[in-house]
């Protein structure tokens, strides 16, 4: 028995740009009565308590403590011997900060700065109010996060490597990237902090980055999907395409049998049944959770379903894949043919 019923399009896209992608298409003619698939969807109950009260409040809490992207990038940059001077003392007589800045304003390098008392947040609020300024020293060319492992430094190194950018759009993320989903997060109004709580509440295993590409994507998608529907036209290459180049791919561990050489993992999602290894069948996640999406890339199919496959087509699963060369192999589990697609830019 098939654990993939109908058809199967698994998107994929090669190594350089993240615009690439190829669709494959397991397709199943409607004539042929697919395998009904009952599936129990478990509903979980959001948590109450201390936790979740201070999740609630979080969003007031930290209102004076957002900064802005260009923040992050350029103090994620400072190395312990980058050279700073301190303006004069603005902070309130009388309380602690005003005391804290009185000893690190003394400091001529960032490492002397925090061993004097000055904490990675001081250093965010203070670049942007323009406390301090950079003179000169080494200035790292990417963010301290991303090289190396934060456990394998130690002081002022290790302090810097803390730095990973707002939650949602980290530093570790591609800055072009970045700044396109800080676009689309400011288009569609969405609020990180009321995001990661929600997800949070409803156990969402998807790190802050993940989820808030996928969300954006889903909006996109959402976007399109009207735009379609009022233009009466069929959904393109590049819609497809602008919404991928925005989904948050998790690495995937698990497809063995389409690892390049060298490599334990990669940019693989699934949407649709799975067949479970004890038995059953369930719907993944990203499903449900990023409905516009789905419903965008089973659209795309219908619209443009290749002229070889004479009568309509149904089908279970979809497969999107990015930035990879898979390795030559056969599925052994799909039911009915394949059909591949390879839109954007890429190479193979």
């Amino acid at each position: 028995a098939s654990s993939r019923l109908g058809l199967k399009k698994g998107l994929s896209h090669t190594e350089l740009p993240s615009a690439g992608i190829m669709v494959k298409i397991v397709a199943k003619p409607q004539a042929m009565k697919a395998k009904k698939v009952q599936t129990v969807l478990a509903t979980k109950k959001a948590p109450t308590g201390p936790r979740t009260k201070k999740l609630q409040n979080y969003s007031e809490r930290g209102s004076g403590l957002k900064f802005a992207l260009e923040t992050y990038e350029a103090v994620s940059r400072f190395t312990p011997q980058t050279k700073i001077k301190y303006g004069p003392n603005l902070k309130s007589k009388g309380s602690k900060s005003f005391d804290r800045y009185a000893k690190y304003m003394k400091a001529t390098t960032v490492a002397e700065a925090l061993k004097l008392g000055t904490k990675p947040a001081d250093l965010l609020w203070e670049y942007e109010r323009g406390n301090y300024q950079v003179v000169g020293g080494p200035q790292s060319s990417t963010p301290n996060c991303c090289q190396g492992k934060t456990s394998d430094k130690t002081g002022a190194e290790k302090v810097l490597s803390s730095f990973r950018g707002p939650s949602g759009f980290s530093l570790k993320m591609d800055p072009e990237k970045r700044l396109m989903c800080a676009k689309l997060a400011a288009e569609f109004g969405y609020d990180l902090d009321t995001l990661h709580q929600q997800a949070d509440e409803t156990g969402n295993n998807e790190s802050a980055d993940i989820q808030m590409q996928r969300t954006l994507a889903n909006a996109l998608a959402e976007k399109t999907l009207k735009e379609v529907a009022k233009a009466r036209r069929k959904v393109s290459d590049a819609d497809v395409v602008e919404v991928l180049k925005v989904w948050g791919f998790a690495r995937n561990e698990t497809r063995l049998n389409v690892l390049p050489q060298g490599q334990i993992w990669v940019h693989s999602d699934t949407l649709g049944p799975l067949r479970m290894r004890h038995g059953g069948f369930r719907i993944t996640d990203p499903t449900l959770a990023y409905a516009s999406f789905t419903k965008l890339l089973c659209k795309w199919f219908t619209d443009h379903q290749p002229d070889d496959i004479a009568c309509k087509c149904v089908f279970t699963g979809i497969n999107v894949n990015a930035n990879y060369a898979g390795r030559i192999h056969r599925d052994g589990n799909n039911e009915g043919p394949s059909a591949i697609k390879a839109v954007g830019k890429f190479t193979g």
